[in-house]
């Protein structure tokens, strides 16, 4: 039989003073979530250049010269970013946001829908006309796009944000090892070794798996803006903009911007969406069976079932920064289940002692 505590007030003021503390916590991680998300996105680019800075260390150089050199083609990304593709995806979107309305209300005119119809006898001009105009207006693509493009109508908090991640992303990068020996030294003597050898098998698999998910996503937007050159898209660098995000989920994002780019195409014209749709697919296929071996490399292999159920899990509470954290840390627990979990499991032949 439980007895009441000897000091019910205080007790009582205890628990709400703890009670008080937990929200008092939870609204302010929320309001530093943009300085968290900051360091979260420095730190997958870390992790993502890790490998470089590995690759370029077995050629003889320094480690201090690896991180230079690494830094310095870092430097050089974000500045060709800055002074290209920015300004041509603010044109291309303005232009796209302009026009948008006009293609739509035409749409139902063109005489491939009006063929199609007739062909299939539904009614595909208003089915394409509700789903066109729920995510054309200026409304919905700054709510699809997860916050970006808010961001952006703050030039200064933009910049301020932007300039962050790039600090973060070179320190990380010069600091890694040190930060890995911080973390070990928070550890009991008698488990340091073990718990480095787990650490730097998560930070080189996940790094390299990091760093082949960006390379693969890349290599996607290059393949999407030639081809809408070629079928005579008038926003080809917006829609290789979307198609780096969105293919940077593993194994669905190809799929989603399949969908995304054939729709797009449409505006265009049947034959354009044809020709996008097979020559994308063609490709999806070449990207999984040749490319993707060969750029992952011995990258930790995780089950396709977990990314898509991480991915989901990951974008469900943070939007694309989720689903592409969602990965790392899945990894991670994978490999922490192998190396740890499973050698004790194993090493248990003995039932214990009642």
């Amino acid at each position: 039989m439980r007895t009441a505590p000897a000091w019910p007030l205080s007790t009582g003021f205890t628990m709400a003073a703890g009670a008080l503390l937990a929200i008092a916590l939870a609204l302010a991680m929320l309001s530093i979530s943009t300085v968290l998300m900051s360091i979260a996105l420095a730190a997958f680019l870390a992790l993502s250049m890790d490998p470089a800075v590995r690759a370029v260390s077995r050629r003889g150089v320094s480690h201090f010269w690896s991180v230079a050199i690494v830094a310095g083609a870092f430097l050089a990304v974000v500045a060709a970013i800055l002074a290209f593709i920015v300004p041509a995806t603010a044109r291309q979107f303005s232009y796209l946001v302009q026009n948008a309305p006009e293609a739509v209300e035409n749409l139902p005119n063109s005489a491939w829908l009006s063929s199609v119809e007739q062909a299939t006898g539904l009614d595909v001009s208003a089915v394409l006309l509700q789903a066109l105009e729920s995510v054309t207006t200026p409304e919905s693509m700054l709510a699809i796009s997860g916050g970006v493009l808010r961001a952006g109508v703050s030039v200064v908090g933009a910049v301020s944000s932007a300039f962050i991640v790039v600090v973060l992303t070179l320190y990380f990068v010069s600091s890694l090892g040190a930060i890995k020996r911080a973390a070990a030294a928070l550890v009991p003597a008698y488990r340091r070794a073990r718990f480095s050898a787990v650490l730097e098998e998560i930070t080189t698999s996940v790094g390299g798996a990091v760093a082949g998910g960006v390379t693969l996503s890349m290599i996607n937007a290059a393949v999407v803006f030639v081809l809408q050159l070629l079928i005579g898209s008038s926003v080809p660098v917006l829609m290789a903009l979307a198609a780096f995000f969105i293919t940077l989920v593993p194994m669905i994002g190809s799929v989603i911007f399949l969908v995304v780019g054939t729709v797009g195409a449409l505006f265009i014209g049947p034959t354009a969406a044809l020709v996008f749709a097979i020559t994308y697919f063609v490709y999806i296929q070449i990207e999984a069976y040749q490319i993707t071996p060969k750029v992952m490399g011995h990258a930790v292999d995780v089950p396709g079932v977990l990314i898509i159920i991480g991915a989901m899990t990951g974008a469900a509470l943070l939007g694309l920064m989720g689903a592409l954290l969602a990965i790392p840390v899945t990894a991670s627990i994978l490999i922490i289940i192998r190396q740890i979990t499973v050698p004790r499991r194993d090493a248990q032949v003995h039932p214990p002692p009642k």
